[in-house]
């Protein structure tokens, strides 16, 4: 099997799982001669088939999205009710939950598009 017949059949492979999706099992023994010249066993068919960008797509449409990126105004917000409205911008960014990372232009920007934050020189200002 040459590189060239390889890659017109992954293609082709390609083409068929975007039309209609089929389980990799069911792709591993209907091409068991591509995957042996391949080297690959059913479980890397799996993750191949995982990988690519157009059946992702696919699922992602009939599954549930969830949020990953922390909310970190409502961290924000949070603080500043703790700490009376006000906190050096320092010190807020020493306070943040650990898995946050921001820096103080990102904070910035979050306080000019949000409603209950502003900057007032150094500080971070919560506004009711």
């Amino acid at each position: 099997m040459t590189h060239e017949y390889q890659r017109q059949s992954l293609e082709q492979l390609i083409t068929q799982q975007t039309a209609a999706p089929r389980s990799a099992a069911v792709v591993f023994n209907e091409n068991q001669t591509l995957w042996q010249t391949l080297g690959f066993s059913q479980s890397q068919v799996s993750l191949w088939l995982a990988s690519l960008p157009q059946i992702n797509h696919l699922k992602e449409s009939t599954t549930a999205t969830y949020q990953v990126t922390p909310d970190v105004a409502a961290h924000l917000v949070s603080l500043l009710q703790q700490a009376g409205g006000r906190m050096p911008l320092a010190q807020v960014l020493k306070k943040l939950p650990a898995g946050i990372t921001t820096s103080e232009q990102q904070i910035h920007k979050l306080a000019r598009k949000h409603a209950q934050l502003e900057i007032k020189g150094p500080l971070l200002v919560l506004i009711n």
